[in-house]
């Protein structure tokens, strides 16, 4: 077992916590183990709420690892995610003395000058480097070059305070250390995404058991994201309602839930039975999982139209997720959107070791995490040489410090529009025009969540 070369990534999901452990290998990543124990209880919307159930689900994520890998994990990077992580444009600029040579260290000094950008009530887990202008010119690589002016555009990943202070929590009661925070939405990107995706914009689209990721890129830049307080779990709670109890309804959601009414004949003649013995006919069940669907999805396509960058995205969608794989969700994301759709996929380049061909859509989070992370994570005899950085320090690739500067017209940037409520107009009668009415406020309510 390579334990000197071995990371740890740990997703806190709405539905599962997943553990997966592997090594890099030149271009490949080789997964020795995964695992998942169940988050509800501990987990909503990508938070950890009850920071005592937390910690026991994770001792025993990691007790399965540990056995699976016969080795002692020391610490994991874990996911930054939830209801609230979404994006805010920021912008950091100096006028500088005639003859003043651009460095790193002024480099960092600006983006430092961005992670420490005031906003109430909320923390900076991240800084995402947009572009850097230069004397009114978009450079790839400014270290070196003679500057009056500097501009730094950016997008600060922001989250409620209580989100990172809850996973700490959690953590240090399982007695495991962090090796570091990792955004969710670049983990995910990472691993589907590839660089003709960005370069050419797309949008990733997370569908979750608790949440909806949107995330747009645009000239290779991640510009714009947000959180759409809705998944997969809210189609189950919906089919609930209809007399079923929890593994029913999940399961009903799976196997006859769509995104579409056009399929349902199929279901005729097929009765199912809720609590008390109800009779309620699939096309009824269907007709719930439709309603919450197209309220997500209305949501994901006014996201697109709020980021501002809708007419750059020439890529299309990708959508990853658990609860992308409901049937004909594609269809109707195509249908609202005016967008190719496709479903996002893990590079061949990453396996699972005696599992050939395995698929690593569920894990792709994780998996993200494992090729953005460099620390090593498994008890080992000694200390690892540390590994040179995989990305240069302000969001190029390491190889573009010896690229000459590229110049190209500053282009001018679309103003972000704040989130807004969406009600549909769409009717559909009883229960269903209820649920299709509720109107979600995507920075929406605040869970309360608590340490417990």
């Amino acid at each position: 077992m390579e334990t000197e070369r071995m990371v740890v990534a740990i997703d806190l999901g709405s539905s599962n916590i997943v553990g997966v452990a592997g090594v890099k290998e030149g271009g490949r990543i080789k997964i020795a183990a995964v695992e998942r124990v169940p988050s509800e209880g501990a987990v909503r919307r990508g938070c950890v709420f009850n920071v005592e159930e937390a910690a026991s689900r994770l001792r025993k994520l990691v007790t399965l690892l540990e056995n699976k890998l016969s080795a002692k994990i020391e610490k994991a990077y874990v996911a930054i995610s939830g209801q609230s992580v979404r994006s805010i444009r920021h912008t950091v600029s100096r006028h500088l003395p005639e003859g003043t040579v651009v460095t790193e260290a002024l480099l960092s000094a600006l983006y430092n000058e961005g992670r420490n950008f005031s906003i109430a009530n909320a923390d900076i887990i991240d800084i995402i480097p947009n572009e850097v202008i230069v004397n009114d010119y978009i450079v790839d690589n400014p270290v070196g070059m003679a500057a009056t002016k500097i501009q730094i555009e950016m997008q600060l990943a922001v989250a409620r305070q209580s989100i990172a202070k809850n996973i700490r929590a959690a953590f240090a009661k399982a007695k495991l250390p962090i090796a570091g925070f990792i955004l969710g939405v670049k983990a995910d990107a990472e691993a589907l995404l590839s660089k003709e995706d960005r370069e050419n914009g797309c949008v990733l689209v997370n569908f979750g058991g608790g949440t909806t990721a949107v995330s747009v890129y645009s000239n290779g830049f991640l510009k714009y994201f947000v959180t759409v307080p809705l998944g997969g779990k809210s189609i189950t709670m919906d089919i609930i309602s209809l007399g079923f109890v929890d593994a029913e309804a999940e399961r009903f959601k799976i196997t006859l839930g769509s995104a579409s009414l056009n399929n349902t004949d199929q279901l005729k003649g097929i009765t199912l039975e809720g609590k008390g013995k109800n009779s309620i006919k699939p096309k009824d069940l269907n007709k719930a999982t439709v309603v919450r669907i197209e309220e997500i999805v209305a949501n994901v396509v006014n996201q697109i139209k709020e980021s501002g960058y809708r007419d750059t995205v020439n890529g299309g969608i990708v959508i990853s997720g658990n609860a992308s794989q409901l049937k004909d969700l594609p269809e109707l994301l195509h249908k609202e959107s005016g967008m190719e759709v496709r479903c996002g996929s893990v590079s061949p380049s990453v396996f699972i070791e005696n599992e050939p061909g395995a698929n690593l859509f569920s894990y792709s989070q994780c998996i993200g995490m494992l090729m953005l992370g460099d620390t090593v994570c498994l008890n080992r005899e000694k200390e690892s040489v540390k590994s040179s950085p995989r990305f240069w320090p302000f969001g190029g690739d390491e190889n573009r410090r010896s690229e000459p500067a590229r110049h190209k017209p500053v282009q001018p940037q679309p103003e972000k529009p704040k989130p807004v409520k969406k009600k549909q107009d769409k009717s559909s009668g009883g229960i269903f025009d209820k649920l299709r009415n509720q109107i979600v406020d995507i920075m929406g309510e605040d869970d309360n969540e608590t340490m417990k």
